[in-house]
């Protein structure tokens, strides 16, 4: 038999030899403690406090976290934030509501309510708080500062700021470095009711410790899924230690594929077609329903009681256009994502029914159409809170992106233009519902209405723009004619042309280059920060305009791509 489970073993055998009657009986992995036989007061004593243990005296948690983004239909890669936490805390503070703060006493007022109760000698406090009202450490002391302090309560178990009793007990085999043992001491000393008579000095044990992964297959080697077991210094007794075990169970990752197998989440399909993938980013249009399918989240590793399953759709930072690996923009109180797109004190995004759900179902119209078009990433988003004893928890969190773009497709143009109820035949590209000479396909490119006929795609016009006259005749520009029209960008994508005639019956393009001796071409592209869209123009050679002619814009839309081929 190992040490550890010999520990946990003495650990029951004591429990039955004290005959200690409690309401239920701790979990096999709950507190074990090392050489019991020498030490059966503090034995009983966790024992005897079991019933207050749940209620948050004594926390340990480990998690791990990791993000992967999907870079094709069989490419995860796995995104440079793999972490490894673990922290105890033994004790705690509860702040007032208000959370007021100074670095001198200040008194009772009408916003904080208690004024300055506690004195903070050492301690890690103004990182913000998490959802039970605990503080998150900010990595800067608050050492000698004075804080509205609701409740405290004193180590009971654990020695405090004795980093150097803290070490990994024992874990599943694996390449984790060992012994590990570089515990941070994050532990408190406070006075509280500092504005009473009664002023009392707490103790809080804090211990953490954090490991960093740039790779995936370092993490993979490292962080395997077993029990591990802690040892921390026993509360005035610090030679003495306290084993405390943990359970990291199987939690979902990214899409890789071990030998002939594919395991692991991955974006699969939208509207039961298979994903198709142009220049890294998946492409659909969100003024029509759409819904997305995934896989990898089965009942092997998913805890439904424990885990939460989210999703959202995150902004990608602004620049540089077109690159699907540019940071996510997380959602927060001032920067909502781009779905849902409510505004929320937390992450705006979407719980659903449960963490073995692998279709969500995105409702039409939620985000605009832009030109150029919005770019974002595909988030799902797993939480998991797993208790596994009345003190321990596994909180680890897994995210999973894909890269998307928001384009302009006919379907989803007409989708939103025609009332309910239009009948078919008058939704197609080449109908003219209204009657006034314009396709739907050509009313789409112009953003006009096609149930109305005074609104339609405005023919070509052009207009003289004058020259520049100076002092100085070589310096001097001669005005010319021009036209232009805004490109829409659509997809499959539109190409733009300007033809001209004599007659309105033979057309010829427009070249527009050095062989052409009449007109000449310019174009620009959508420009991503300024958000203005592309526009062809163009420019006669010569101020003075012979005979007679006629321009037209002629467009000319690409085939759709076949739908790709996916291996499973």
């Amino acid at each position: 038999m190992s040490p550890e489970i010999r520990g946990i073993a003495q650990f029951h055998f004591f429990q039955k030899s004290l005959d200690i009657s409690l309401a239920r009986v701790p979990p096999r992995h709950h507190l074990a403690r090392v050489n019991l036989r020498k030490e059966l007061f503090f034995a009983a004593a966790v024992l005897l406090a079991g019933s207050s243990l749940g209620f948050g005296q004594l926390v340990l948690t480990t998690a791990t976290t990791r993000m992967y983004r999907q870079q094709d239909s069989s490419v995860v890669n796995f995104r440079e934030t793999g972490t490894f936490r673990i922290a105890l805390r033994d004790g705690n503070v509860t702040f007032a509501p208000t959370n007021c703060t100074g670095p001198t006493w200040f008194p009772v007022s009408l916003f904080c309510k208690l004024g300055a109760t506690g004195y903070i000698v050492k301690g890690d406090v103004a990182g913000g708080f998490d959802e039970d009202g605990n503080p998150i450490p900010d990595g800067y002391r608050d050492d000698f500062s004075y804080w509205e302090v609701a409740s405290v309560t004193n180590a009971k178990f654990i020695e405090p700021s004795r980093k150097d009793l803290v070490y990994l007990y024992s874990a599943p085999p694996s390449k984790l470095p060992r012994p590990l043992n570089f515990f941070a001491d994050d532990s408190w000393t406070v006075y509280y009711n500092i504005m009473s008579e009664v002023i009392k000095k707490y103790e809080i044990a804090r211990y953490s410790y954090g490991r960093d992964y740039t790779e995936r297959g370092p993490m993979d080697e490292e962080i395997v899924p077993g029990l591990y077991q802690y040892s921390f210094p026993a509360l005035g007794h610090p030679e003495q230690p306290v084993i405390i075990p943990v359970i990291l169970h199987d939690i979902p990752e990214g899409s890789i594929r071990v030998g002939q197998v594919r395991q692991g989440v991955r974006f699969l399909r939208i509207n039961g077609e298979y994903m198709t993938w142009k220049d890294g980013f998946v492409e659909l249009d969100p003024r029509v329903v759409n819904t997305f399918q995934w896989e990898g989240n089965t009942e092997m590793v998913i805890v439904p009681s424990a885990d939460n399953w989210y999703f959202s759709i995150l902004r990608l930072a602004a620049a540089p256009l077109g690159d699907p690996t540019r940071m996510g923009i997380p959602a927060t109180p001032m920067v909502a994502t781009l779905f849902p797109g409510f505004a929320a004190p937390g992450a705006s995004r979407i719980l659903m029914a449960n963490a073995l759900q692998k279709t969500f179902q995105m409702p039409p119209g939620m985000i605009k159409v832009t030109s150029p078009p919005t770019e974002g990433v595909i988030e799902l988003t797993l939480l998991r809170t797993l208790p596994t004893s009345t003190i321990c928890s596994d909180n680890s969190q897994r995210r999973y992106q894909c890269p998307v773009r928001f384009i302009n497709t006919y379907d989803g143009w007409a989708y939103f233009i025609f009332p309910y109820g239009t009948p078919a035949e008058f939704r197609t590209k080449t109908a003219d519902p209204d009657g006034d000479g314009f396709t739907n396909y050509e009313e789409w490119l112009a953003n006009t209405n096609p149930m109305l006929a005074t609104s339609h795609p405005a023919p070509p016009i052009l207009t003289f723009v004058q020259g520049r006259a100076t002092r100085s005749t070589s310096s001097a520009t001669a005005g010319y004619w021009e036209t232009k029209i805004t490109k829409t960008e659509t997809s499959p994508p539109t190409h733009y042309s300007y033809e001209f005639s004599t007659d309105l019956t033979k057309w010829s393009p427009v070249v527009g280059d050095d062989s052409d001796p009449n007109w000449q071409l310019s174009e620009t592209f959508p420009d991503a920060l300024t958000q203005t869209p592309g526009e062809l123009k163009v420019q006669s050679k010569n101020p003075q305009l012979s005979g007679s002619g006629f321009l037209r814009v002629k467009t000319l839309q690409e085939a759709q791509p076949p739908p790709p081929v996916v291996t499973e």
